[in-house]
């Protein structure tokens, strides 16, 4: 019976990897994550997995599914729960995460990649789409936007001399929009928090930022509301 449940649970993710991971190097393969989660990789490599994990939402969704499945007990299960394995558990474990990444040339930004909407006059428009319409420079700043389920955040990058910048975070709750109580964020570089600001108003600004690798958290007295992971270059 665990011979076939093993094998129901590897069919399962297999299908549900084809699907929904984009093969690149950089993604840890199943043995990796097995690995992970029994705790027998290298100190270096499981740091640099967690980073991964933090900063790539598939891979995340994939690292729950397979650590859920590590600890089922050897019973026998139905095969269409196995087959709904994916859909039961990767929407509760999936991260709250904004990617960004920036090179600055002189006055100007460029995207180099992003998984928010960056704003194009009065248009929101993807990554994706602006690559497409071979729109990738930006002078002087840059405004970004996710949706976090019923939060929005916004982010905005003004550039400044020497290369430093500025950075506004607004954080607000979607419908009806309105403040959140208790907000705090959190700017932090190499494990390190560089500053924290508690607002009543959603807004939060941090300047004279150096060029680098940023973690910017956001969160209430409750709970962590999502995460923002910014790298900006020369």
């Amino acid at each position: 019976m665990t011979n076939k449940l093993d094998k129901l649970i590897k069919l399962v993710y297999k299908k549900w990897k084809l699907t929904h991971i984009q093969k690149f190097e950089e993604h840890p393969d199943e043995e990796e994550m097995a690995c992970f989660i029994e705790g027998r990789l290298a100190p270096l490599e499981s740091q640099s997995l967690k980073a991964h994990l933090i900063s790539c939402e598939p891979c995340a969704q994939a690292f729950a599914i397979q650590a859920r499945l590590k600890s089922t007990d050897n019973l026998e299960v139905p095969e269409e729960l196995i087959a709904q394995v994916k859909t039961n558990i990767a929407p509760q474990e999936s991260l709250s995460v904004l990617e960004i990444i920036l090179k600055i040339k002189d006055r100007i930004f460029e995207v180099l990649k992003s998984s928010g909407d960056i704003l194009v006059g009065q248009e929101l428009v993807p990554a994706p789409v602006l690559r497409s319409r071979k729109i990738k420079d930006f002078k002087d700043e840059i405004t970004i936007l996710k949706d976090f389920q019923d939060i929005r955040a916004e982010i905005k990058i003004e550039n400044k001399p020497g290369q430093a910048f500025t950075l506004i975070v607004t954080v607000k709750e979607r419908q009806p929009p309105r403040v959140i109580k208790d907000l705090r964020v959190t700017l932090i570089k190499d494990d390190l928090e560089l500053e924290s600001y508690l607002s009543e108003s959603g807004r939060v600004i941090f300047e004279h930022v150096l060029l680098g690798k940023y973690i910017i958290q956001m969160s209430t007295a409750e709970s962590k509301i999502a995460q923002i992971l910014l790298d900006i270059r020369a």
